[in-house]
């Protein structure tokens, strides 16, 4: 798998899309500087001259902190849904806000994100609990589940919550470190967001999205070759066989 053409592709469509997906993630935008500024440390400062008293209104705040950047993630789910049919070319670039709900327009997404997002992260904490890297590993392993779980949703396929995980377990077989390596070349990006102040977060958060979705639409494409192939194999196989039968008959005819 060619990151650097897969992270290519992902750049240059969002440049020249740039307006529609600044509009797709503002309520992501939004979302994440409400959770952030619900969670901030001085926050924390502030509420340590009056603990007692701010006690009660500080963890309320901590859990509608909590909750917002929740809702923000299964937003942000629902938009890696749209990047991965623009990688796909089935986009229409039209109602980017409208888009960006997609999550909740449909109650098998909806449900499919909240269940799954809460399966992994007991998986990914139980695996964690016995070491990090382990933790680190499944993490990345179970990375392509919503993605796994709303195209057999699209495809009226019937799966379960824990089957989507098991199906991006497979797509990741042997793809882990490029995925790995990926998120690693991602640092600098992040690094520039936070010199400017989250400001480059308007193109660096689509450009990361884009290409994981491209990362995903490569796996589903490679697998599906792997899968023609097998069948091609089969078919070959099949009528060599055939082939091969009625000289064998012709041959046995003869020794009549």
């Amino acid at each position: 798998m060619n990151r650097k053409a897969l992270k290519l592709d992902a750049k240059t469509l969002l440049n020249a899309h740039f307006k529609f997906f600044l509009l797709l993630f503002i309520p992501v935008f939004v979302l994440e500087l409400i959770g952030g500024y619900m969670t901030a440390p001085e926050n924390d400062y502030n509420v340590a001259f009056n603990a007692t008293a701010a006690t009660p209104i500080w963890t309320g705040q901590q859990t509608f902190g909590t909750i917002v950047s929740i809702l923000s993630s299964i937003i942000a789910i629902g938009i890696a849904f749209v990047c991965i049919d623009a990688m796909r070319q089935k986009l229409t670039y039209e109602k980017p806000l409208q888009k960006s709900m997609t999550v909740f327009d449909n109650v098998d997404y909806f449900l499919g994100t909240i269940l799954i997002y809460i399966i992994e992260t007991i998986f990914v904490f139980l695996w964690m609990i016995l070491l990090i890297i382990p933790g680190i590993i499944k993490s990345i392993a179970y990375s392509q589940a919503f993605y796994a779980y709303r195209d057999a949703v699209d495809n009226g396929e019937k799966i379960s919550y824990l089957d989507a995980i098991t199906r991006s377990r497979k797509l990741m077989d042997g793809h882990k470190w490029e995925y790995f390596v990926m998120a690693l070349s991602f640092i600098g990006w992040g690094l520039l967001v936070v010199v400017t102040l989250g400001i480059a977060a308007i193109w660096v958060q689509p450009y990361m999205a884009l290409s994981y979705a491209n990362f995903y639409r490569e796996l589903v494409d490679e697998e599906h070759a792997k899968t023609l192939a097998a069948a091609d194999s089969i078919n070959q196989g099949t009528q060599t066989d055939a082939n091969s039968n009625p000289s064998e008959s012709n041959n046995e005819s003869d020794k009549d």
